[in-house]
């Protein structure tokens, strides 16, 4: 019975090591499917949408764990969807949207991508986002078959005033 239980003991401890291997123990090495970690041109790491690869945002004056991007907002910067299923992993959680939608968030901040990027061009860094649509964001949505009835400018400067604005960064680890 010895001889059996220690090549058994060994065995054990082989495979917990080696299952212990398979799970990052940096949290920041861990994102959800959803997300892939790429090398950028400038040899920074960067987290891009999957299967896409396009670049990840987040708004510094969002308010963390909420979305204040609603639904006209997302058709210039789409969220990355998380699934009912999908569980926190690392650093990334979920945060469920106004609309019922769950979105992945990285230390609790909302990430999306931008209408304009390619896989290997971010044109968002840097953007101002009072989280309205703008003439610009009218004049898109119009192009691809949207049909929204754009703010009076009474209204527009109004809502303005009471917006928070955010700025757009590059997401990385």
């Amino acid at each position: 019975m010895r001889r059996l239980c220690v090549p058994l003991a060994a065995a054990w401890v082989l495979w917990s090591q080696s299952a212990a291997a398979a799970e990052p123990s940096d949290p920041s090495m861990s994102y959800p499917g959803a997300v892939a970690l790429s090398q950028g041109a400038a040899g920074a790491w960067i987290y891009k949408s999957f299967p896409q690869l396009l670049p990840l945002y987040v708004f510094k004056g969002e308010p963390a764990g909420r979305s204040s991007c609603n639904r006209d907002c997302t058709a210039v910067w789409p969220i990355i969807r998380a699934e009912k299923n999908d569980k926190p992993v690392g650093f990334w959680t979920i945060v469920k949207r106004d609309d019922g939608r769950l979105q992945w968030a990285y230390k609790n901040r909302p990430v999306y991508t931008y209408f304009e990027d390619r896989p290997n061009d971010a044109k968002g860094v840097g953007k101002n986002m009072d989280w309205y649509l703008d003439e610009r964001a009218y004049a898109y949505l119009a192009s691809v078959g949207v049909e929204l009835s754009p703010p009076s400018s009474v209204a527009a400067k109004t809502e303005k005033a009471k917006k928070n604005q955010a700025t757009a960064e590059l997401l990385q680890p």
